[in-house]
């Protein structure tokens, strides 16, 4: 018996980013999974169903760390082809690209349909160059009581190299917990008085970013000290802790954010 295909398919921050390429998979194959555990479909509601025009079973956790999909590759197995539906990039979380290598390797077809990603929609919706990004981290909560500080040695090695560093936030969407930017600014502070190495200071500006792409998206410049104080609402959240210097173009393009969204980064709780 044949076996089917497996699609991976990005399908960006909102449902307005889904790409004809993406679309034309998803209502072509048998069965759509979706894994939104690690991510939010920013101004999702019922628009997802609405854009897809079918039925979208959602996997659990489990169902992508351990290497499985059960169901999915069942149906697989059956000769029947099915999409994998991944917020923002396929290929962008390791834990994807863990299981895609895995299942190739193991001789299924399976084929990565790329998506916006929250990586160069920062840049997009910011105006900072791609050119100036260092290397991402993600902040995380305290996990038995220890606080993972890497994300502090990434951004002081990306400040020596005059780069800006992205900020992901804890969001497990299966447990219910998000990580705000309040939480992540003083978490980032209480890293700068365990190291004590200068990395970061309440007066430094940095860009607060809530549910980039969506209708009531929020982006705030600011000092660190100012945006612990915004109340940016839902999930999801990011930040982005600038270069110590900025190219004339980028510092117009902040100027121009601070300008759009001066009345609603005002408003704090």
């Amino acid at each position: 018996m044949r076996k089917g295909k497996i699609y991976f398919v990005g399908i960006g921050l909102t449902p307005k980013h889904i790409t004809l390429q993406a679309l034309e998979v998803i209502k072509r194959v048998d069965e759509v999974y979706m894994n939104s555990y690690t991510s939010l479909l920013v101004d999702d509601g019922n628009e997802l169903a609405k854009v897809l025009g079918r039925e979208v079973k959602y996997l659990r956790r489990t169902d992508i760390e351990d290497k499985s999909l059960r169901d999915a590759i069942k149906k697989v197995d059956e000769g029947l082809d099915v999409a994998v539906l991944v917020v923002g990039d396929p290929h962008i979380a390791t834990t994807h690209v863990a299981l895609i290598n895995e299942l190739k390797m193991r001789g299924y077809d399976v084929e990565v349909i790329p998506g916006i990603s929250i990586f160069c929609a920062v840049m997009t919706y910011t105006g900072l160059s791609s050119y100036r990004f260092g290397k991402p981290a993600t902040i995380v909560f305290p996990k038995g009581g220890v606080e993972y500080g890497y994300p502090y040695y990434v951004i002081k090695d990306n400040k020596e190299r005059g780069l800006h560093t992205f900020l992901l936030l804890e969001l497990d969407v299966e447990k219910g917990v998000f990580m705000k930017i309040n939480d992540a600014v003083d978490i980032l502070l209480r890293f700068e008085e365990r190291y004590r190495e200068g990395v970061l200071s309440l007066d430094e500006e940095a860009v607060g970013i809530a549910r980039l792409g969506g209708k009531d998206q929020l982006i705030c410049v600011d000092r660190l000290s100012r945006l612990r104080e915004i109340d940016f609402g839902g999930p999801p959240h990011s930040l982005i802790i600038l270069a110590p210097k900025l190219h004339f173009v980028e510092e117009e393009s902040l100027k121009v954010l601070k300008s759009e969204f001066r009345e609603r980064c005002s408003k704090a709780p």
